[in-house]
């Protein structure tokens, strides 16, 4: 039976007309025989163009990558289809599908987030075609599964400053992701990371105006965390930076 099935498929791929390759490979398909499928699709689709089959050779082709786990070519010809058929009965699966592909193609957060900041356009281009898609559920929860994705990797970037003692880009990265994310689960640690890094960055320098001016600086710092978690999980430390901070000032203020 296997070289049956070998002689066949070499049968169509050698001889075989464009839509005798289109009917053997959706049948592969069909059949989850994604390799052959694959091998008839490529060769066809472009030898189709023009003609009425084509949509339904894109269309196999784009899921085919698909079921194979190859999501940035599914990602590739699922644009590709919608964007060649754009009144056809699939468009709004193929936009989803296009969203969906480079969903599962986004990286861990600590890698490169190409795939993440494609995929969360397409999705801001698809809603807005499709507000109410039989689609919003999966919609919603990818959404919120990519920014809660770049709002991890913005909190790391924003703390490896601190740990590696570069305290006046700490402040700066802390502070920004204190802006783009205020309801992050991480506010507490930020706030106060923030603070230690201003308190660090003041006992580093220079005696002078400077210093005293980063001083103030962590002492506002300090206010907007014990004001925002009076009863936060860095309180203690925070008090104990804060004393620090007092008795810096007033040696400061007495060598003047």
């Amino acid at each position: 039976m296997l070289n049956v099935a070998c002689s066949e498929f070499s049968r169509i791929q050698k001889t075989g007309t464009p839509e005798e390759k289109l009917a053997k490979a959706i049948e592969y398909y069909n059949s989850d025989d994604s390799y052959k499928a694959g091998v008839l699709l490529e060769e066809v689709s472009p030898i189709l163009k023009g003609k009425a089959e084509s949509e339904q050779a894109l269309y196999y082709l784009a899921n085919n990558y698909f079921k194979q786990k190859q999501y940035i070519m599914s990602a590739f010809y699922f644009k590709d289809f919608y964007l060649t058929y754009p009144r056809s009965k699939f468009v709004e699966e193929t936009m989803y599908m296009h969203v969906y592909s480079l969903y599962l193609s986004s990286a861990d957060y600590n890698l490169d987030q190409q795939s993440t900041y494609e995929c969360l356009k397409a999705l801001s281009v698809f809603s807005t075609r499709y507000p109410n898609t039989t689609y919003l559920k999966e919609c919603e929860m990818i959404y919120t599964e990519l920014n809660t994705k770049l709002m991890h990797k913005a909190y790391e970037h924003s703390m490896m400053y601190h740990k590696v003692g570069n305290y006046k880009s700490a402040v700066v990265a802390i502070s920004n992701f204190i802006k783009d994310y205020p309801n992050s689960p991480y506010l507490d640690k930020s706030y106060f990371t923030r603070f230690e890094a201003q308190y660090h960055l003041a006992e580093n320098s220079v005696q002078g105006k400077v210093q005293i001016d980063r001083y103030y600086q962590a002492v506002e710092y300090y206010q907007l965390y014990i004001d925002k978690f009076p009863d936060g999980k860095h309180v203690k430390d925070a008090t104990e930076y804060y004393d620090k901070i007092s008795k810096a000032l007033e040696e400061l203020k007495s060598t003047k």
